[in-house]
């Protein structure tokens, strides 16, 4: 199936929960980010749209260019942005192409509620630090295997 075009306008005005925002720079932060994840993109975020709020993006970033709508603050890590703000941010600031991959089909009232419960979870969480990844590494590499039933 074939991608069809939209305009960033058309994106933002028909943007539902679910949806997901990918982004790809030039920069050289850009590229070492897509050789150490192989990934083809470079970030990502998720659109949340929820009754008569405007569509939000929620992702993670090392920057404080917009303020969280959650806290209200300018912070790392886990965050919480209107989303046309976000992507011209990512877009003019950044130098980032963006993409959208819309969800098919629909998000409950259930869902819903359970998203607002994750992101009041991990909203402001800061990146793991390098020492931090290193004990979560070496824990889940070396860690005791026990038997199913002792657990």
């Amino acid at each position: 199936m074939g991608a069809a075009a939209l305009t960033f306008e058309e994106a933002v005005a028909t943007a539902a929960t679910g949806d997901v925002w990918l982004f790809r720079g030039r920069s050289p932060a850009d590229v070492a980010i897509r050789a150490l994840t192989n990934s083809p993109v470079n970030h990502v975020g998720m659109a949340v749209a929820l009754d008569d709020l405007p569509p939000l993006l929620w992702h993670a970033e090392l920057g404080r260019s917009l303020p969280d709508v959650w806290t209200g603050a300018r912070q790392r890590g886990v965050q919480l942005h209107v989303l046309a703000d976000a992507v011209r941010t990512w877009r003019e600031r950044y130098g980032q192409r963006a993409w959208v991959r819309q969800l098919i089909g629909a998000i409950d009232r259930e869902q819903e509620d359970r998203l607002i419960q994750v992101i009041d979870r991990f909203d402001g969480r800061p990146f793991p630090t390098t020492p931090g990844l290193a004990r979560q590494w070496l824990n889940g590499r070396f860690r005791t295997h026990v038997a199913l039933e002792t657990v």
